[in-house]
């Protein structure tokens, strides 16, 4: 019976983390990457994913701030990808009655993050308003959903 459950475990902990491999090559830093590799527990992974959220919104906010625009939609896509890539971590992984410290602070980062966007909208081309609604709505979601694991969970 025991070596069953440990047969049991063994074959359960590659479940328990995100693949590393499933995100993009530039979603993270090296020393993100690294802190992810590192990352014993889903609670650890949410800091690294509010990092590279803070970081990539604020590459975002400097491309539109010296209106290059050329590399905005490529910059709210990875974002949002990072987004659901991370929800999609979080429901899966996070067990705890008590909701972690580190997902409340996420959820405010990519509230803020929104609004932030939201306002700097007005300055991007016509073309990339479509982009921009699109990317908005799909964080939007993903932030409701980070509520609700918050709060109704």
């Amino acid at each position: 019976m025991l070596i069953f459950c440990l047969f049991s475990f063994a074959l359960a902990l590659p479940l328990q983390g995100a693949d590393i491999s499933s995100f993009p090559d530039d979603i993270f830093v090296p020393s993100e990457k690294a802190q992810f590799e590192k990352a014993e527990n889903v609670e650890q992974r949410i800091r690294v994913y509010d990092a590279a959220s803070g970081r990539i919104q604020r590459g975002l906010e400097a491309a539109i701030t010296k209106e290059d625009f050329q590399t905005v939609p490529d910059t709210l896509r990875l974002w949002v990808f990072l987004l659901t890539k991370s929800l999609e971590d979080i429901e899966s992984n996070l067990k705890a009655k008590k909701k972690p410290r580190a997902l409340i602070n996420y959820e405010i980062q990519v509230r803020k993050s929104i609004a932030r966007t939201e306002s700097l909208k007005i300055r991007a081309p016509v073309d990339q308003q479509d982009i921009f609604d699109s990317c908005l709505a799909e964080a939007e979601k993903v932030r409701k959903r980070y509520v609700e694991i918050l709060f109704l969970r």
